[in-house]
This record gives C-alpha cells, sequence and structure tokens, in this order.
C-alpha cells in the first residue's frame, strides 16, 4: 500500500515534495486505513524526473520524512515528476522493494496488493520480491509496440485475486495513471488538478492546492497523460 503522484509541466517542486512528505505522514487526507489509527508510508520512497531528455529514478529504503536526502530534489528542473512512498505489504524494507521500478524506457510505481502470481516473459529478472514488480513485468511481456489503454485494460481484466493494482508507468513522454481496486474507494481513488501550467495526479488532494478544483478518477479509469501538451485522456472501462 502506498502513497504516490505524477506531475506534469511547471509546478513548484518545493511544494511538490512537502505535500508528499506530509502525505507519507498520514497527517493529510482521511481515509479507510487512518480510521482509527496512524498510517504512514515508510517503508522507502522513490522520485522519477527526466534529465538530459532521459527518465531518472532515485529511491531509498528510508522513510522520505527521515531522509534529508529528499529535499535536494526541489531544485530539480523536470517537465515530469513521480514520487512514491512505500507501506510495504509483499517483501521487506529494502532497495530492491522501493519504488519506482525502471526496465527499459519506462518507469513504474503501484498502490495496492496482489496475491495473483502473475506470469511474465524470461526476460524479465526481479530484483525483490514485491507483487509490484512483477505486476510491472506481466504489464510490459508481449507489448511489442510499447503500451496503450488499450493493452493496459486487457491486462489488468485478466487479473482477479487483489486489493488494489493502482499504477502510474509513464516512458517520459506518455503517462498511464490506472485507477484499480477492489475496495476501500477513499484509499484508492485518484485526485486530479489541471492548471494552466500543470497537471497533478495524485493519491491524496495535496495541502498546498486543497483550494484548486480537484477531480476524482473512477474505478477502472485509465488516464493519458502527455508530458509535452499537459493534457489528459480518462478512458473508462467499467
Amino acid at each position: 500500500m502506498c502513497r504516490m503522484l505524477i506531475a506534469v509541466g511547471t509546478v513548484n517542486v518545493s511544494w511538490l515534495i512537502d505535500d508528499f512528505i506530509t502525505m507519507a505522514r498520514d497527517k493529510n487526507e482521511r481515509h479507510e486505513n487512518n480510521e482509527n489509527k496512524d498510517f504512514p508510508h515508510g517503508d522507502g520512497w522513490g522520485i522519477s524526473y527526466i534529465e538530459n531528455e532521459k527518465l531518472k529514478v532515485y529511491k531509498s529504503p528510508k522513510p522520505c520524512y527521515e531522509d534529508s536526502e529528499i529535499h535536494s530534489f526541489k531544485q530539480k528542473d523536470s517537465p515530469l515528476f513521480i514520487l512514491h512512498a512505500r507501506r510495504g505489504s509483499v517483501g521487506e524494507v529494502k532497495w530492491e522493494n522501493v519504488h519506482p521500478f525502471n526496465y527499459s524506457n519506462y518507469v513504474f510505481c503501484h498502490n495496492g496488493t496482489i496475491d495473483e502470481e502473475l506470469k511474465y516473459e524470461k526476460k524479465f529478472i526481479p530484483r525483490g520480491e514485491t507483487d509490484s514488480e512483477r505486476l510491472f513485468y506481466y504489464l510490459l511481456s508481449g507489448q511489442k509496440n510499447g503500451l496503450t489503454e488499450k493493452s493496459i485494460f486487457d491486462k489488468y481484466i485478466k487479473i482477479n485475486d487483489f486489493m488494489g493494482m493502482n499504477t502510474i508507468v509513464t516512458d517520459g513522454n506518455i503517462s498511464y495513471i490506472i485507477n484499480w481496486y477492489e475496495k476501500k474507494p477513499k484509499y484508492y481513488t485518484y485526485k486530479i488538478l489541471k492548471e494552466k501550467d500543470f497537471v497533478i495526479i495524485s493519491s491524496e488532494i495535496l495541502p498546498h492546492f486543497k483550494n484548486s478544483s480537484w477531480q476524482k478518477t473512477k474505478n477502472h479509469d485509465i488516464v493519458k497523460l502527455n508530458t509535452l501538451t499537459k493534457e489528459y485522456e480518462k478512458y473508462s472501462f467499467s
């Protein structure tokens, strides 16, 4: 189970990171998992961004709210940022199990738990033990022409034993943000903020932008987000 966000365009990165930390510390929204107890996401964190036209990934097994290194990214200039805070349900707390995962030109992160054993091509060799990394390889298997909203749907609809399969996957130009869960809609529903200069899609409404007009995704929505144009389309498969 995790908290994550993606932002494209010109956005205040310092606000983005501060709000991400607040979200990971469980000091933001109320949902099904923190109704009666604190529910922080402290089992590692990661960030992906574009530098010299390539996707870069940094990740750490430390909680983001205890890792001073996260503040160094406030100075980054990138048209795309992905941030992920992990609360592990499968696999121990170590670097290999922290998101985002990357393979070839794709970067991937996941929120949820999958109990089903997923099959993927032999060329993919997991570094860690997580269901998330295996979902990534399952998603990429057989995709000779790259991911599309339809190819993603065709893969997801075949999985039966899961709690949540919320996903952000990107090649830097096109990102797919998948909202797919079995229960706990407050926890799993994405929030979308579109402004003139940027788009943010997040697990929660971010404090610095709380007075803006956020929209919610629906279960089985797949959002296609273009980094260059900052436009997005929602595909509903419910």
